[in-house]
């Protein structure tokens, strides 16, 4: 699969349609065709001021026949460059690549390594540090990018030159390699230097064809948190952060550099859905401020994911502390660290102690307290649908409440990209409208997407058989279940009794043991261990992970009755069966579990009518 655009043409020709009526009309009617949406008004409005400055300067400078692709979709994700210039490097026979980031700001100014949009607004993403993620996901993940030209531009149309001035990336002390590669240009003069740097990075010779090249060229698939978290931790940054993700990465350090000024103390909540990175967020993050000696550790409720996380980052026993859990601040000193990170925040409960003695009865502090209390810079990232067992409280209200009550300032972050699902927020948001978690017009139809493969199986073996076959093919894939079948212990020769039985299938859940069984990891392990798949996982061992194909068993907790019906009596986790809402656990619980997969998802429920309902909403059917 290549990359996609919303439209290709010469900046000649391009010229040309925008002098017609009906060019955003097109540019609208693409849209809503590619993204099943309306495009936003900024979006629409940018289109209409800034596109033109570009062209019309490729125009002036002779570059008629460069090429321009407009909303180029990104790989991995779907972030969206505003403008692609591709065309030959002048004097050579290499293709060239300017990315134009296009800002109709007319007024900002430098706030440390940030931007400021008024003199009394809140510190913003830089626009090179945002032109600086797409020219970092363009190289790292189109091999063919490695023998190219690759520059990128921040076109600041409507500022004056010197306000640019004072926020270009030398001038403001930004990453040298920001420096390096990415220009900003506002108005006036500044438009002659923009002019200037097309003509010396693009010629439009055999422009065509090296923009066919770029959109025919192979994208390296992403590699998941895990592999790399060692590197990222230890030695460097290795995820390319866009967009939101970059300003909420930049905030925290941000926070962090004036936290011991004496302002007033200030929480930041990152939100966002399945695969919008958040957890990327929280590793890139303490690995920069580990190696800057800043005082901070990563916190989650999550067994199995502090525990993967200790392994694969490889560090020593005295160092695990990096890594830890929610209930580990109880007795910590107030503002002892610099930062904690509360990844996975959706998991806090209501406090961390229990009363051992019944003659006690002083009430013990809430946990989200605990954690507010034990950093300068307390940073929560969540999702509030992956709330999925009874105890489990944590939620923006609540975080917003504690930090009114506690008079401290609150800054949250929505991050608004997929760069799971192969970058398809299409597919996330068909989950979240066929478990109604979110509202929508008519039924959810299944409409086939070109980076994401979606099935719904007959039966378990068809689902596992395909699977297999992925496992096969060298991807990575998972079976997860609603928890509806009882998890019993290993058997005395280290074998895993097969409990989740569907007619004559029978697989056993992933292993209760505390270590490895042979080659059987613990269940802490499960989803990252290539030795996991044949064993079946639940919510407790995906949840936070993810894996190529991700195949899902949807039990008969939850069936389809004309609309959803949640059976307490056919799930046996008491956490979950005892939740006062268990109609909404068990349906986050379903839509944690169909979100896990990378590139692709396969569905079955045990219950036919269920089946059915799949089958009649579109999705492609796998039989035996």
């Amino acid at each position: 699969m290549g990359l996609q655009c919303l439209y290709q043409g010469s900046a000649g020709e391009l010229a040309e349609a925008i002098a017609r009526d009906d060019f955003i009309d097109e540019l609208k009617k693409r849209f809503q065709d590619a993204h099943w949406q309306d495009p936003d008004e900024r979006e629409v409005r940018s289109w209409n001021n800034s596109i033109p400055t570009v062209i019309q300067l490729l125009v002036e400078a002779g570059l008629e026949d460069v090429q321009v692709l407009l909303e180029l979709k990104a790989p991995i994700t779907d972030v969206r460059m505003d403008m692609v210039l591709v065309g030959t490097f002048p004097g050579t026979d290499l293709g060239s690549v300017v990315v134009v980031e296009n800002k109709q700001w007319s007024w900002l100014r430098p706030d440390e390594k940030m931007v400021r949009l008024s003199s009394d607004g809140t510190p913003q993403l830089h626009p090179a540090n945002q032109l600086w993620g797409y020219l970092q996901v363009l190289r790292g993940y189109v091999p063919m990018m490695l023998d190219e030209k690759l520059c990128g531009v921040v076109n600041l149309h409507n500022a004056p030159a010197h306000m640019v001035q004072a926020v270009r990336p030398k001038v403001q002390g930004l990453e040298e390699l920001v420096q390096e590669w990415v220009a900003m240009y506002g108005a006036g003069e500044h438009r002659e230097e923009f002019k200037d740097v097309l003509r010396r990075r693009l010629s439009g010779r055999n422009a065509a064809q090296q923009a066919e090249m770029l959109l025919q060229a192979p994208v390296k698939p992403g590699q998941g948190l895990m592999t790399r978290v060692a590197t990222c931790v230890r030695d460097r940054t290795v995820f390319p952060l866009l967009d939101e993700q970059r300003e909420a990465y930049d905030y925290v350090r941000h926070l962090v550099s004036t936290s011991k000024q004496g302002g007033i103390k200030e929480i930041v909540v990152i939100l966002g859905g399945p695969g919008t990175g958040k957890s990327v967020i929280a590793v890139e993050l303490l690995g920069t401020l580990a190696r800057q000696k800043v005082n901070a550790v990563h916190a989650t409720g999550s067994r199995s994911f502090t525990r993967t996380l200790w392994k694969y980052a490889g560090l020593p026993g005295n160092q695990r502390g990096l890594f830890t859990y929610f209930n580990s601040f109880s007795d910590a000193t107030p503002n002892d660290l610099d930062v904690i990170i509360a990844d996975e925040a959706h998991r806090i409960r209501k406090t961390s102690r229990n009363r051992k003695n019944e003659r006690d009865l002083r009430e013990p502090p809430p946990q989200i307290d605990e954690l507010i209390h034990a950093a300068r810079v307390p940073v929560f990232l969540l999702d509030e649908h992956q709330v999925v067992r009874r105890g489990e409280v944590g939620s923006l209200e609540l975080i917003r409440d504690r930090a009114e009550q506690l008079g401290y300032g609150i800054r949250e972050i929505n991050l608004r990209h997929q760069f799971r699902c192969a970058g398809s927020p299409e597919y996330v948001d068909w989950v979240e409208r066929l478990l109604m978690l979110r509202r929508g017009n008519g039924r959810p139809d299944w409409h086939p997407l070109e980076n994401f493969t979606l099935y719904v199986a007959r039966t378990p073996l068809a689902m596992e058989n395909y699977l297999k076959a992925r496992v096969a093919e060298e991807d990575t894939a998972r079976i997860a279940a609603g928890f509806c079948w009882p998890w019993s212990q290993p058997n005395a020769d280290g074998t895993l009794p097969d409990d989740v039985i569907i007619g004559d299938w029978r697989r056993p859940w992933n292993s209760q043991a505390p270590d490895y069984l042979g080659t059987i990891p613990p269940s802490s392990l499960w989803a990252t261990d290539p030795a996991g798949f044949g064993q079946i996982g639940c919510i407790y061992s995906a949840q936070g992970f993810e894996y190529d194909y991700a195949g899902v068993i949807i039990g008969p907790d939850l069936v389809w009755r004309n609309g959803w019906q949640s059976e307490r009596r056919h799930n046996v986790d008491r956490d979950q069966y005892q939740a006062p809402q268990f109609s909404m656990v068990i349906r986050n619980t379903y839509r944690v579990l169909a979100t896990r997969g990378m590139r692709g998802a396969v569905l079955y429920a045990t219950d036919p009518a269920t089946n059915q309902l799949l089958i009649d909403l579109g999705v492609p059917v796998l039989e035996e």
